[in-house]
């Protein structure tokens, strides 16, 4: 799905690493309870089977799990770790089942431990972030999550925090040092993801929006990911809808499932397609003329930035860096004021100002071959330290 686990083993993996990635039978959000309705016709069975495989240069290696409290608690670490040996241990959640086990069985393998924060303040339980908030449920909190990532950040060299909100998500509720927490942002496939620029480039394009019913001073807004009230990608399907029964060309392609996808298809001028690869999305990103997600976060923001899309997002998203100088936010929750943002990108030339910004700033600090050798200097580092000692 184009995060962490998929994208920096294969950046690392380039590097001339030998890279091993550790993880459950479950497909990603094999635990979701509408797993089956919104991811399974794209994935396959929440179920995938233990085993292991070879991806894009590293190897994959899938553990039994069990679903306890809804959390994924992969079984049977120990032994893998004991057989594989590593020198750098690195867990994409600071305030997981497998992130606490990797603190405990530090001592015994003797690797160094590396953790990463990517939940967002958006995300977070609305009584956690309310002063006067339920007593009880802060309380258990706490015992349940904010103890055990504290105790397992004692044991880490470094927090991976995806943005400042994040840094902060990880600190003022799990506990983890301020000292050991780096901010440091996930990254998109630059070579996979650009604007369409050759000729065969170009006509492919226009050929994907022909197909699609577009014509060429069409307004293409594209959305990709689950169909979710959390995520409310109906909201902007409605405002497509609202601009063009006023009589602007504005369409709206979403690309996913989920529990709104029956309510965005009844919409005016709106597109569903299916969840695909990312190999085939990038196709789409290039047709498209504005990329939207109306609330939380996404990894595609920076996919689609890539792509020379200007972004259209969140007022409250908790990484403004990336949507300045190349995109808009709008106040999130009103249809109007995203109606006017998406009306103020209605010139070619603005949008495409945006986009170069947002080409150039991927490439610059974003790409995952760039933020593979500066986790690859850290482990270095660490590495030298403990042989010179």
């Amino acid at each position: 799905m184009g995060y962490s686990e998929n994208c920096l083993p294969k950046a690392l993996a380039g590097l001339g690493h030998e890279i091993h990635v550790i993880t459950s039978n479950l497909n990603v959000y094999g635990n979701s309870e509408d797993y089956h309705k919104t991811y399974a016709s794209f994935l396959g069975p929440a179920d995938s089977g233990t085993g292991v495989l070879k991806v894009d240069g590293y190897t994959v290696h899938r553990l039994p799990s069990k679903v306890v409290f809804g959390y994924i608690y992969i079984t049977k670490i120990a032994g893998k770790i004991k057989n594989l040996s590593p020198e750098i241990v690195h867990t994409t959640a600071i305030e997981a089942y497998q992130a606490f086990m990797l603190a405990f069985l530090k001592p015994f393998f003797n690797y160094k431990l590396f953790a990463e924060s990517h939940q967002h303040m958006s995300v977070v339980k609305p009584y956690m972030k309310n002063a006067q908030g339920k007593l009880l449920k802060r309380i258990f909190y706490r015992l349940t999550r904010t103890l055990p990532s504290y105790l397992s950040s004692l044991t880490i060299e470094t927090c991976y925090a995806i943005s400042p909100d994040c840094a902060e998500v990880a600190n003022k509720y799990y506990g983890v040092p301020q000292r050991k927490i780096r901010v440091h942002s996930l990254g998109t496939d630059t070579e996979l993801f650009q604007p369409a620029s050759s000729e065969n480039e170009i006509k492919e394009r226009i050929f994907r929006r022909t197909s699609l019913g577009y014509q060429s001073d069409d307004i293409v807004c594209i959305y990709s990911g689950r169909f979710s009230e959390d995520k409310n990608p109906l909201l902007l399907a409605k405002s497509i809808e609202y601009l063009s029964n006023q009589g602007m060309k504005y369409y709206g392609l979403f690309i996913g499932d989920g529990i709104q996808k029956s309510a965005i298809q009844n919409c005016k001028n709106v597109t569903v397609l299916p969840f695909m690869r990312h190999i085939d999305l990038a196709e789409y990103y290039k047709l498209a003329d504005i990329a939207v997600w109306p609330t939380q976060e996404s990894m595609s923001m920076l996919d689609a930035a890539s792509s020379g899309l200007p972004l259209v997002v969140s007022d409250k998203i908790g990484e403004y860096e990336r949507v300045e100088g190349n995109g808009k936010v709008y106040k999130e929750g009103n249809m109007e004021d995203l109606c006017d943002v998406l009306k103020s990108l209605s010139s070619k030339e603005t949008r495409h100002k945006y986009g170069q910004i947002g080409r150039k700033k991927m490439v610059d600090n974003y790409s995952w071959v760039k933020i593979a050798r500066e986790v690859e200097s850290d482990y270095f580092a660490v590495v030298s330290k403990r042989n010179n000692i």
